[in-house]
């Protein structure tokens, strides 16, 4: 019987010991399970564990070391369990190198956790799932509130004023950037010589086109095979490009093939590192495959921090660690690199990994939350990952809001430290609506908040839903420290409004809640205990993107409405004399009414600014008996906008959809089309120069 029991065992672990093996194979035997050190293991863990790992230690010490040599010595691999995980670092799937192993012990910070103690989250988060499931179809009395309810409106984007390169020939036109000094992957990158682009071929495939622009419109080199990429930079000689892809289906048909990899969500993220010395001939170094989908990215003093959502697949009661922990480069990440919430309440990871693109072979470091997060802040010593949940009860009783947890993350030379968490009431809807500065992190947020009562099964007591009583929906704004602990706020403003903008600037702040009229807040910071709104100025329309002009003027790119309905009335852009935040006005407004959208009001590096060379411009769109795309590129001249150019960009029937960017080298603009067609103009006269065909 004693053999069979440990035959069960060792066939649980058979999926586990195929990721690990070859890693093993090469690996010593660790000093803690040398002989000589088992008595002092089990010694040492049997004293009182923490909280979370207590239940682990009925009566199993002496049965998980024995087990633990056995699978080592048998089978030569390193499958363990936690408990000696954590007094050796000798990681179940994932062997670090010996230059990793010295990092962990001297630098990376490892958590409390366990790949049980995941296990049994996800197995306990799955279970309520399959519960939400199996009742939420049955007719609940009464009208039930949706968990996310106005909360899903859509998200604006924004940005910080973007920072011109220095020791270039010529000035030219960066990435319009959240925070100066810290860069962002986008579609197209310019050096100052050399463009790059993502570009759509006839066959729906993806390539990379670097064009030089020296003495003329010349493409170089066009990376080819790609399928789906979202973004790249260009560092130094360095190439960086990111594509998300799909594992493979064991299905047999196309039809199954798409409905197994919908229900597994298995994406994986590809980084493709480039050495583009010599730009005519770029040469892949190394690609990097994290398991999960694409979030963010940020780029650093030559150090690429990349940011994934990571679903855990559904656990069908197999204990194998791909299953419900990160897979990065192969390899399950390490459990004491995953930070597991004492109030978590998700089914997916936010993954962390960072890369020294000076020597781009390895991952630099790793770190993962057990989080729903989607929105990353990125300064120049800290990550704030901001996850924005439903709805949760609030202090009074039968009420409920809306809430954002916030983690802070110090990072240096690419590596992660966790040093604090938080949480405010309300949700962040805009990208500039959270800001750090000297030492506190400022939020202005929406709070939706509801009065209701549970409605439960009259047999099974179940909760089905709730039968709303009231509803309500104001801003917030909340000062936190370093620590994440909030210090100062101000609450209740706005009612029945939500923010479509912000922008931080010192010891100031503006931003813009919208319902028929255009209110403008400006609030002064300067004592984070007791912030004070300093007047609200109220125009028609809204704007959806701010951004810094000067010192006194604050740009605003949005939409005219009728202040009477709300109804939007087309594009406009407004220049605010912020001079005195107690009384700010606006300084000029510049109708563009024959366009009713544009991705530089959801994307803010869609915006071509540089406030030095006073120029800024998008691509906007319009109907007018039929479909109109325009390049429009603006100055700001003795107090009202000037239209410098409005280039017509409209594809052709028979073309691919394509993005519209532009940007700028000295006194050349470039407008540039995803399918890699590039035109040049003077920004003298507006005439054009040359034009590149796809």
């Amino acid at each position: 019987m004693e053999e069979k029991r440990w035959e069960n065992e060792n066939s649980k672990e058979k999926n586990i010991e195929e990721i690990i093996r070859k890693a093993g194979e090469q690996e010593p035997i660790p000093e803690g399970l040398k002989p000589e050190n088992m008595k002092k293991f089990l010694e040492e863990n049997t004293k009182p564990q923490k909280k979370r790992n207590v239940w682990k230690w009925h009566g199993a010490i002496a049965m998980a070391a024995s087990l633990a040599l056995v699978l080592f010595i048998g089978k030569n691999v390193l499958v363990m369990q936690d408990e000696i995980d954590k007094t050796e670092n000798v990681k179940c799937a994932d062997v670090a190198s010996e230059e990793t192993q010295e990092k962990s012990e001297s630098q990376i910070e490892e958590y409390d956790t366990s790949y049980d103690d995941l296990y049994h989250f996800f197995q306990k988060q799955e279970k309520e799932r399959e519960e939400f499931i199996r009742y939420s179809s049955w007719e609940a009395k009464g009208e039930v509130a949706a968990e996310e309810s106005t909360e899903d409106l859509a998200m604006a984007e924004s940005s910080q004023q973007s920072d011109v390169s220095s020791g270039a020939e010529e000035d030219y036109a960066d990435t319009n950037k959240q925070e100066a000094g810290v860069d962002e992957a986008d579609i197209i990158k310019n050096d100052g010589r050399y463009l790059y682009q993502i570009i759509y071929n006839q066959d729906y495939s993806q390539s990379v086109q670097i064009v030089d622009t020296k003495d003329g419109l010349k493409e170089v080199a066009r990376i080819d095979g790609f399928e789906n990429i979202f973004e790249l930079y260009m560092w130094e000689d360095t190439l960086v490009v990111f594509e998300s892809d799909w594992a493979e289906a064991a299905a047999t048909d196309e039809e199954d093939a798409y409905y197994d990899i919908a229900r597994t969500g298995t994406a994986f993220q590809k980084v493709y590192i480039y050495n583009i010395a010599e730009r005519e001939n770029p040469k892949e170094e190394h690609v990097f495959t994290m398991k999960g989908s694409y979030l963010d990215s940020r780029l650093t003093d030559g150090y690429l921090y990349c940011f994934l959502t990571c679903d855990v697949e559904k656990l069908e009661d197999r204990k194998q660690y791909v299953d419900y922990v990160p897979v990065l480069e192969e390899k399950a990440m390490e459990a004491s690199s995953i930070y597991l919430p004492e109030e978590a309440d998700a089914f997916s990871y936010v993954v962390m990994a960072s890369i020294d693109l000076s020597n781009p072979k390895e991952l630099e470091d790793t770190k993962a939350i057990v989080s729903s997060a989607n929105r990353v802040y990125v300064t120049n010593s800290n990550i704030y990952i901001a996850d924005s949940l439903g709805v949760e009860e609030t202090e009074e009783k039968g009420s409920y809001s809306n809430k954002t947890n916030i983690y802070r993350f110090s990072y240096e030379n690419g590596i992660m430290q966790k040093e604090a968490e938080g949480s405010v009431k309300g949700r962040l809807l805009d990208d500039m609506a959270i800001n750090e500065y000297n030492g506190y992190l400022r939020m202005a947020v929406t709070v939706n908040s509801y009065q209701k009562e549970p409605v439960k099964d009259d047999i099974l007591g179940i909760i089905l839903g709730y039968d709303t009583i009231d509803t309500t929906q104001d801003n917030s704004l909340y000062i936190l420290d370093e620590e994440l602990k909030v210090v100062g706020k101000i609450e209740g403003l706005a009612e029945d409004e939500q923010i479509y903008s912000a922008r931080f600037m010192g010891d100031t702040g503006y931003f813009v809640t919208f319902r028929q009229t255009d209110p403008l807040f400006s609030v002064d910071l300067s004592e984070p205990e007791n912030p004070k709104i300093l007047g609200e100025l109220k125009i028609s329309g809204f704007s959806e993107y701010l951004h810094f002009y000067s010192e006194d003027l604050l740009l605003g790119i949005g939409m005219e409405a009728d202040e009477e309905t709300g109804r939007t009335e087309g594009m406009k852009l407004s220049m605010f004399d912020i001079s005195n935040p107690s009384d700010v006005t606006e300084q000029d407004k510049y109708s563009l009414s024959e366009y009713n959208y544009s991705d530089a009001l959801y994307n803010y590096k869609a915006v071509m600014i540089d406030t030095e060379k006073n120029l800024f411009g998008f691509c906007a769109e319009g109907y007018d008996e039929e479909m109109i795309e325009d390049y429009l590129l603006f100055t700001y001249e003795n107090g009202g906008f000037q239209q410098k150019m409005k280039i017509s960009c409209n594809r052709d029937e028979d073309g691919i959809y394509v993005s519209v960017r532009g940007t700028y080298i000295g006194d050349v603009f470039y407008l540039m089309y995803g399918d890699g067609k590039i035109e040049a103009y003077s920004l003298v006269d507006g005439s054009m120069i040359e034009k590149l065909s796809e």
